[in-house]
């Protein structure tokens, strides 16, 4: 990660953890874990950290920790400030089971809204794997898909974010979150599912809907809803 934040500092650095909590350890781990953004306070260290619980899918039941808008310099930062081991109270690591960290980069180019300040209730993730020969080709027809549906007036008018995984999995990785206020507003409908009716339609000229499809090796749905009671959000962080 250091050796990569050379190469870029626009605060466009998102910090996934995944943690999966030991059967029957969920309350002392979610008590423990708001003790913890203290112990992130007392340390001097200032990001905002967003709770999700995943609710459908392989990952059921596990916690999506997430941190958006940072440097590569603000992560080298925060790791060190939090490198210390916190006291019991306010260490929840005793209760993982498992453990995964990710960097993601945001894509505004492909994205339909920047970050929200507060996030909204229910999330739509969809992780999506390519051809490593073909993550030009993806992101060529991605952004010309936007265009056709920004000229038409189709764009979906929920958010709808982009991320490129940097590191913490398998690559090339793409990484869409899509928002919702609640789920009688979801409808299980993402805007690859938009894509798909506009695909069938054949409004879309055919060698973008080729391009686009025929680059992913593997697509991975899930859905998330938001702890607001778990997640640490200090302002412009």
């Amino acid at each position: 990660v250091a050796t990569l934040g050379k190469a870029q500092e626009t605060a466009d650095v998102a910090y996934f953890e995944m943690v999966r909590v030991k059967p029957g350890d969920n309350e002392k781990f979610e008590d423990t874990l708001k003790h913890h953004w203290i112990w992130h306070q007392k340390q001097g260290e200032t990001w905002s950290y967003l709770v999700w619980i995943v609710d459908t899918g392989k990952n059921e039941g596990a916690y999506e920790i997430v941190s958006f808008g940072h440097t590569w310099k603000e992560v080298d930062e925060s790791n060190a400030l939090v490198a210390g081991t916190p006291p019991p109270e306010e260490d929840p690591e005793p209760y993982h089971q498992t453990m995964q960290e990710s960097y993601y980069k945001y894509r505004p180019e492909l994205s339909i809204d920047s970050h929200a300040k507060q996030p909204l209730a229910i999330a739509s993730v969809t992780q999506i794997l390519l051809k490593p020969e073909t993550v030009q080709d993806f992101e060529i027809a991605l952004q010309r898909i936007k265009q056709f549906l920004s000229n038409t007036g189709d764009a979906p008018a929920f958010s709808a974010r982009w991320y490129e995984l940097v590191t913490g999995g398998d690559r090339p990785q793409f990484l869409l979150i899509e928002e919702h206020r609640d789920w009688a507003s979801f409808h299980g409908s993402t805007e690859l599912d938009a894509l798909r009716n506009l695909n069938r339609a054949s409004e879309l000229p055919q060698e973008i809907v080729k391009s686009f499809w025929q680059a992913m090796r593997s697509i991975y749905s899930e859905t998330w809803h938001y702890r607001s009671d778990l997640s640490r959000f200090v302002s412009g962080k």
